[in-house]
């Protein structure tokens, strides 16, 4: 009869007392990291988004931490990344962490040609997932909108980003303007000259022909102004 080779049998035996030891009392265990990288993503998300995390069996690997786990996250949802610190004694985990969850966004209500000024009744606010639109300028308020220009023909539905939409001209370059400073507690309007072309939401130098001083102004949608704070 043929039998297994005794050297066979006691490799095996040690594996198996490896893994056991891995496991053991003087390790940490991966389900206390998971919960600390957990409790520490939701509190800087939506109460009803879906933390998933990547692998974190690593950390039976890593002795047991004799002090609270310090967890550092970074990036941005939906993908991000957990720094899993032990002081003592000192190891560090990374764990990737996905987080699903939806925002309000604003979207083509109705179909709007390329070249066409959107009005109120072309958009509304919907809530889509973050991965939807996650590393994309997007629009979370319809006021930022009206009577900016469709670039591109929008189907209903459609996400609204800074790609699609050219923002509304404010001020041209060369054209005379109002601008309002804010400085302390005064309020007070120059006229200056634009050396470029405004978008509501730029940032354009303008010149104060008086002066000759050349400044930066914010465009918005309603004027121009100067915060000197």
């Amino acid at each position: 009869m043929r039998q297994t080779p005794v050297f066979g049998l006691g490799i095996l035996l040690s594996l198996a007392i490896g893994s056991k030891a891995m496991a053991g009392p003087d390790r940490e265990d991966p389900s206390a990291v998971a919960a600390a990288v957990k409790q520490s993503v939701a509190a800087t998300t939506a109460a009803d988004s879906t933390i998933t995390l990547g692998p974190v069996a690593g950390a039976a690997y890593m002795q047991a931490c004799g002090a609270p786990l310090a967890v550092t996250v970074s990036g941005a949802a939906p993908y991000e990344e957990a720094n899993v610190h032990c002081a003592q004694p000192d190891w560090t985990l990374y764990v990737a962490v996905t987080v699903a969850e939806d925002q309000g966004v604003a979207v083509a209500a109705r179909p709007i040609a390329a070249g066409a000024q959107i009005e109120p009744g072309d958009i509304k606010i919907v809530q889509e997932p973050v991965s939807l639109f996650a590393g994309r300028q997007v629009y979370y308020n319809t006021a930022d909108l009206i009577g900016a220009v469709a670039v591109m023909g929008l189907s209903p539905g459609t996400i609204l980003t800074s790609s699609g939409i050219s923002q509304k001209v404010i001020v041209q370059a060369g054209q005379s303007a109002s601008v309002t400073v804010y400085s302390g507690g005064l309020t007070l309007t120059i006229d200056a000259i634009a050396d470029q072309t405004g978008h509501a939401g730029d940032s354009i130098l303008m010149t104060n022909p008086s002066s000759g001083q050349r400044f930066h102004v914010l465009v918005g949608r309603d004027g121009l102004s100067v915060d000197l704070h």
